[in-house]
Formats: C-alpha cells, sequence, structure tokens
C-alpha cells in the first residue's frame, strides 16, 4: 500500500507537470467573443485605445485585428467608429452595434467625415511664450498634432501625429501658443464629426524671409509637414500666421507674406483657403506695426485679421515686452478660431 502510495504520487507530479508545460497554447480555451474597441488588447477600453484606432484611420500604424475596431460591423474602420467609440469612453452608449447584429448595408454611401487640417506658421507668439497651466492640457482625442520634434517629455516624436496638448512647438519652455485653443474651439464646430489636425511650423525670432520659398530656409520644411498631413488623408482648410516682431514697420513685410501665402497655396494644391493674420501686442514695442498687419487683407485673397484689443504683455517678458500672456493667448487662440469658423462657413 505505501509503495503504491509513492507511485501514485510520481504519476500525479508527472501529469501536473506536463500539463503545465506541455499543454499547447491552443488548447487553452479563447474568450468567447472579442472585447470589441479594445485596440491594445489590454482588457480595457479607455482614450489609448481610441488614439490607436485614429491612427489606423489616419494609416499611420495598425491595429492588426481590424474587426476588433469596427465597432458598427459594416467592414470599415473609419470616423464612425471612432465616434462610437468616444460615446462608449463617455459612457453615453453601453454596447457597440456589431455586439447586436449586423447593420443592413446603405443604398447610398454616407460621406466619410473629414481630416480638417490647419497649418500655424509665424514666430514666437505663435509658437508661445507663457507657461502652460494644467488645464491648458486636457485632450480631446479628435485634436491632433503634428510632432514638431522629437519630445521625451510628452513622448510625441518629429513628424508623427498625436493627440494635441500643449507644447504644439518645441518645448523650451513647455508653453502655450494660441493654436491650442485654435484646436479645441474648432472641433467644437466640425459639421461632418471629422477631426481636426495642426500642423506647427513657427519658428521664434525669425523674420518672414526665412520662411519664404526664394531665398528662405525654412520654406520646404513647411511643404514637407504639409504634405505629411495631406498623405495621412488630411484637407489643408486654411492657415492662422502671427509674425511680423522681427520685421517691424518693414514696408516690405505685407508683399512678402502676400508672396509666401500665394506659393504655399500653388504648391500644395489648396487654392484660395483662408488666411488668417493676428495683430501684435498694442501695449508692446512693436505695436507700430499692426498698420501694415492690417494691409494685408486688402493684397491676399481670402484673408482676415484677428484682434489683439485688450490683450496684455506676459509679465515675465520683461525684456522684449512683445509676447502674449497665458490668458491673452487662450483669448488670442478661440479670435482665430471663431474668424475661420465664419471663413469657412461652419
Amino acid at each position: 500500500m505505501k509503495a503504491f502510495g509513492f507511485k501514485g504520487f510520481l504519476l500525479v507530479l508527472t501529469f501536473i507537470l506536463t500539463a503545465v508545460f506541455f499543454t499547447p497554447l491552443a488548447s487553452i480555451p479563447a474568450t468567447a467573443s472579442p472585447l470589441y474597441g479594445d485596440a491594445n488588447y489590454d482588457g480595457v477600453i479607455n482614450s489609448s485605445d481610441a488614439t490607436l484606432m485614429m491612427r489606423h484611420i489616419l494609416d499611420v500604424s495598425r491595429v492588426s485585428d481590424e474587426s476588433i475596431i469596427d465597432l458598427n460591423g459594416d467592414g470599415y474602420v473609419n470616423s464612425n467608429d471612432y465616434s462610437l467609440l468616444n460615446r462608449y469612453i463617455l459612457e453615453i452608449i453601453s454596447e457597440f452595434p456589431v455586439e447586436n447584429s449586423k447593420p443592413e448595408p446603405t443604398p447610398t454611401a454616407t460621406p466619410e467625415p473629414e481630416f480638417h487640417v490647419f497649418l500655424l506658421l509665424g514666430q514666437s507668439n505663435m509658437a508661445g511664450y507663457p507657461k502652460a497651466l494644467p488645464e491648458d492640457k486636457v485632450k480631446d482625442e479628435r485634436v491632433l498634432v503634428l510632432g514638431f520634434d522629437d519630445n521625451p517629455a510628452t513622448g510625441r516624436r518629429k513628424d508623427e501625429w498625436d493627440v494635441a496638448c500643449p507644447p504644439l512647438h518645441d518645448s523650451w519652455n513647455n508653453a502655450l501658443g494660441p493654436g491650442d485653443y485654435f484646436g479645441k474651439t474648432m472641433i467644437e464646430h466640425v459639421p461632418d464629426g471629422g477631426t481636426i489636425g495642426l500642423v506647427p511650423c513657427a519658428i521664434s525670432g525669425e523674420r518672414i524671409e526665412t520662411f519664404m520659398k526664394s531665398g528662405g530656409s525654412k520654406y520646404d520644411w513647411i511643404i514637407q509637414r504639409a504634405r505629411i498631413a495631406q498623405q495621412s488623408g488630411g484637407v489643408i482648410k486654411g492657415i492662422i500666421f502671427h509674425q511680423g516682431e522681427s520685421n517691424n514697420g518693414d514696408p516690405s513685410w505685407p508683399h512678402k507674406v502676400k508672396t509666401l501665402v500665394e506659393d504655399l497655396r500653388k504648391d500644395l494644391g489648396i487654392g484660395g483657403v483662408p488666411f488668417i493674420a493676428g495683430e501684435l501686442l498694442y501695449s508692446g514695442n512693436c505695436a507700430g506695426h499692426n498698420t501694415l498687419v492690417n494691409q494685408l487683407p486688402s493684397i491676399i485673397s481670402n484673408c482676415y485679421v484677428v484682434s489683439a484689443n485688450g490683450l496684455v504683455v506676459d509679465p515675465s517678458d520683461t525684456t522684449w515686452n512683445l509676447h502674449f500672456s497665458r490668458d491673452s493667448q487662450v483669448i488670442l487662440g478661440k479670435r482665430y478660431a471663431e474668424k475661420m469658423i465664419e471663413a469657412l462657413g461652419w
């Protein structure tokens, strides 16, 4: 009896070890049904999955099993699925249409929501000077930014799409520019449930000549970044611009801006998209340049100017007396958006 017990123990131990180490993975039962919307397969559905889905839609990076993110079960992954995922995350809906039944195909195709892209051009007031506050960093998954540089602090990479959050440009001061609240305001007025893409191209301290096609060192860089957006499925809908401090009082500046705009429109094939320039601080050292800023609509087609009335200098700018405060940047960004919304008829 004792011998039998010892042998039995060995048999049981052998069975357990064999089961643990040699059972094929295929024999382990799989989940009965996929967790729809779980693009990163971590067992939860959240904003990380929404980011991965948007990158899949923009063909930036692909989700290996597309059926996981086809949330309405129509055989396509597009902004309709992205909207469903965000509604689920916000607890507006508790399940996806694909979990119940496959919808019947509609006899007429529904227009695809667009990826609306805007170029951000200029110098330091567009790039941003005042430090962003925590409330400025609240993200909207529908507003994306094309990485300005490799930024270890944010995990953002140059020329790759990410959810927009300040800083949109370089990270020297973790600064807020007008582009952030421009994007936050524009997304609330997108007519087709689409997405906003921001392409930051401002460089602090640069004259307008730096950005021009003839003789400028950064024109091709702007074109290259704009074309990345177009190749991602983006449609460039407008340009916002804040520059002039480094050309303060130069009477040739308005026509140089005109040349830049015409070259960009032609080389990118974007027709006469709205071009919106911003005034300089009324209390700043370059306030007199606003006379030239306000000449632009008379020489550039579909051009508008947003006012700097009531905006103030950043308290920390005691050297140049040129840069908008944080609250003024918020207002300026919203003014750009309001004018762009008007120009686009949204």
